[in-house]
């Protein structure tokens, strides 16, 4: 159990069993105005912030405070922290439901307010006097957060609460950032970093199987709590060098064929992979007219009895056709389709290909065409952005006119790779849930103008070179 910790309200004492541990204890201790902790999955921020937020509600009769979150939805984690927190108060500690807010008997108020707000000003008409608490900080509009400092202007003794996970450079780095030693340390700012490791609630078998899964970046950020770039380099020049072997011997029973299809500007350019990932680029060419590259595919897939993994684009182009004539030609059951046009499903390939690179999971044995991929893996970029309160990655090459800003040997070992990984499952549903992307897309199609809608109706996700899907 843990021990008890004292609350005041209307002065009767308040016992509930917290137990923090060395860097919550830390947080607690400050007395900065403004307190910032980035931190890893499951290593107690959001409980240790919702019992300092309740603690401070108690000690400021008559106040408003705040809690500022992304969405709606991401408001159910902090919420129940805050009903735990909570509960030893039974009815002295009322939720409204229409007001979205806890009233305490102390006549403070504890309002919910979420980046969902119409107008974009969650926290209009507030004066708050008790706390400001953002969590998921990472994936609050700039504009929510400072239009809720601003409800703190004419306040004498205004506290921050930033909590959150690392998602690129933002609004959330900058503050974190200014709390830190140093001589541009603001003197109103004291940070925190919470691992998952350090804490003592966490497994750490589980934590070094999930570092592995997810890659070194994906993990720094989302179990170390380290800011990365929004851009960079998605390979590392170590792992790339590890990636190329001598010959290998064509073996295994189940062989992943990846088809990145193009003509006039970009490459086609087709991968095998086996059980064991090990891979040899067979081809890369361009300029060649579609039956001739239905003939070379199917002659590949014959050879090397290989499921093929066909990019299929945003599903309505020459990826569909050229889907249809090779199943005409090779039978049902010997291709899976991929939709990289749509939002996500390109970041799905491309993540799963960097972990096990990263990972030393795969091989690819040198030939005439591995300059052409070893070059496009020193260039693929990836590029990280909050689009609707949602994190997205965005995977690519170069994004200039060169003739060497391709990706399509990338995007076809990827794909061979997701054919290894999930080729062998059984025939593919292939209607999609895209539900947590929508609310993104339609985001997109607003701001930046990139989702076209054609005479027909529906969306069109523009895919290859020079987009970002």
């Amino acid at each position: 159990m843990g021990f008890p910790v004292a609350r005041e309200l209307d002065g009767v004492g308040l016992d509930r069993p917290y137990q923090p541990w060395f860097m919550q204890r830390r947080f607690h201790r400050s007395r900065a105005a403004i307190r910032c902790i980035v931190a890893g999955r499951q290593s107690g921020k959001t409980h240790s912030a919702a019992e300092e937020v309740v603690g401070i509600v108690l000690s400021r009769p008559g106040t408003e405070s705040c809690l500022l979150m992304p969405t709606y939805k991401s408001t159910k984690a902090a919420l129940r922290h805050l009903r735990r927190a909570v509960a030893p108060l039974g009815r002295r500690v009322r939720w409204k439901e229409v007001d979205k807010c806890f009233v305490f008997s102390n006549r403070a108020v504890l309002y919910v307010r979420t980046g969902e707000d119409k107008e974009g000003v969650p926290t209009r008409g507030l004066t708050l006097d008790g706390v400001l608490w953002v969590d998921e900080a990472a994936y609050v509009a700039r504009s929510a957060w400072e239009a809720a400092r601003f409800t703190q202007v004419a306040v004498a003794e205004p506290l921050v609460i930033v909590t959150g996970t690392p998602c690129g450079r933002n609004w959330l780095w900058e503050e974190w950032h200014a709390g830190q030693p140093g001589p541009d340390r603001n003197p109103l700012n004291e940070s925190f970093r919470f691992r998952s490791l350090d804490s003592p609630y966490c497994n750490p078998e589980f934590v070094e199987d999930m570092k592995k899964k997810l890659g070194l970046k994906k993990a720094m950020q989302e179990l170390n709590a380290e800011f990365l770039g929004d851009a960079g380099a998605a390979f590392a020049h170590e792992d790339i060098q590890a990636l190329f072997a001598g010959s290998l011997s064509v073996r295994g029973e189940q062989r992943s064929l990846g088809v990145d299809l193009a003509k006039e500007r970009d490459f086609t350019v087709c991968t095998l992979m086996n059980e064991f990932g090990e891979a040899w680029v067979l081809g890369r060419w361009q300029h060649t007219a579609w039956p001739d590259t239905e003939r070379k595919i199917t002659e590949f897939a014959q050879e090397h009895d290989a499921l093929i993994v066909l990019d299929l684009g945003h599903g309505g182009g020459y990826g569909g056709a050229m889907y249809d004539y090779l199943e005409r030609s090779l039978g049902r059951g010997r291709l899976l389709g991929v939709r990289t046009g749509n939002i996500g499903v390109k970041a799905q390939l491309c993540e799963a290909l960097i972990a096990d690179v990263e990972n030393r999971r795969l091989q690819v044995e040198r030939g005439d065409f591995t300059p052409h991929l070893r070059h496009e893996l020193t260039f693929f970029e990836s590029h990280r952005e909050v689009v609707g309160g949602v994190e997205r990655m965005r995977y690519h090459g170069p994004q200039g006119d060169g003739e060497d800003d391709h990706d399509d040997c990338v995007v076809s070992l990827a794909l061979a790779n997701w054919g290894r990984l999930h080729g062998w499952e059984g025939p593919q549903d292939e209607v999609e849930d895209l539900s947590e992307y929508v609310k993104a897309t339609e985001v997109l199609k607003r701001r930046t103008g990139w989702l076209n809608q054609p005479g027909g109706g529906g969306y069109y996700f523009p895919s290859g070179p020079g987009y970002a899907t």
